[in-house]
């Protein structure tokens, strides 16, 4: 009996402690104020930074459009706004941005998340500026950027 209640206690603990397939807190940013448009964004302060990053526009039919990660978050924000694909969704108001920082050996299951979950229709597009996602890779579950949860992509 002695087994079986401490079995049960065990399975209760990983119900509310984090473990596999979570990843401590992501803050996107910015933080309290407007997210900016991609190509007025001055990524400066973000180069040399590891993050992620997502991508989305307000149009008629609002869509996600790509969630990536780079080892320079910076750098690849300005990758991004230089890519005619992302470009392309300027005249459909956007694209918005998002970020967070996170460790580079976190940010893989993260983006397998986030792709799986809001399906960006961008998300097939190869960018340089990205670290590469293994497909095996397990998903760890986030939170999406504040006031971003009713983008519809349908």
């Amino acid at each position: 009996m002695k087994d079986k209640a401490s079995g049960i206690l065990k399975r209760m603990a990983g119900a509310i402690t984090p473990g596999r397939g979570t990843s401590p807190p992501i803050v996107w940013q910015p933080d309290g104020a407007r997210y900016p448009r991609l190509l007025s964004f001055d990524p400066q302060p973000l180069v040399g930074r590891p993050g992620l990053y997502l991508l989305w526009h307000l149009g008629v039919r609002p869509q996600w459009l790509k969630a990536g990660c780079g080892k320079d978050i910076g750098a690849a924000i300005t990758h991004l706004s230089r890519t005619p694909e992302i470009a392309a969704f300027i005249p459909h108001d956007g694209p918005f941005l998002s970020w967070a920082f996170c460790a580079p050996e976190a940010a893989p299951g993260l983006v397998k998340f986030l792709a799986n979950r809001l399906s960006p229709v961008l998300q097939d597009l190869v960018l340089v500026c990205d670290m590469i996602v293994d497909p095996a890779a397990a998903p760890v579950a986030c939170a999406l950027p504040p006031g971003t949860q009713d983008i519809q992509t349908h």
